[in-house]
């Protein structure tokens, strides 16, 4: 079990340098600035996006590319440093399907451009799914501390302890006779 944990350790560090260095590289070619880059992404996708995305593409995110262009950035780096450092595993695992998933819907479902993203969305998934920021992660140092609280315990993926039975409540167990 901890081996499979080290292995889903190892995947998540991976992708979270993969959201590290996206967000970097859309930082500095100025998309906190410039909407210039995602209106060109967009707009080079449209042909091809999925079909109910595609009026939610040129009705809202164009219209608003500069905020969209801004939130994209920043929900790359929450998912990068999230999964890179396993803290808070989880969100940054739901933040890292919930880019991919919108990048795979304006690259059209069935295209081939999306299968990264596919792969992408399934393995942030699975590290949703799994405490894989227990082992190498900040959750896992940080564990005794948030496991105090319920929300700080479930964004970081760990499991919640089993209340103790008060005394009173607690049955007898017989002893077979000798």
């Amino acid at each position: 079990m901890l081996a499979a944990i080290r292995g889903l350790s190892i995947i998540r560090i991976a992708f979270g340098i993969y959201f590290l260095v996206s967000a970097g590289r859309k930082t500095a070619e100025g998309w906190l600035a410039s909407s210039d880059a995602l209106m060109g992404f967009v707009n080079r996708q449209l042909e091809g996006s999925t079909p109910p995305y595609d009026a939610f593409l040129t009705g809202i995110v164009l219209p608003n590319a500069d905020a969209f262009a801004k939130l994209v950035v920043v929900g790359e780096w929450v998912a990068g440093l999230s999964l890179a450092l396993g803290l808070f595993t989880r969100r940054g695992a739901i933040t890292g399907m919930w880019l991919v998933l919108n990048y795979m819907l304006a690259k059209g479902l069935p295209s081939f451009d999306g299968s990264q993203d596919r792969l992408f969305f399934v393995s942030c998934g699975v590290l949703a799914l799994c405490s894989a920021g227990l082992v190498w992660g900040l959750d896992g140092v940080l564990r005794h501390g948030l496991a105090r609280h319920g929300l700080t315990r479930a964004l970081a993926g760990i499991p919640a302890q089993p209340r103790p039975v008060p005394w009173a409540q607690r049955r007898r167990v017989e002893r077979p006779a000798a």
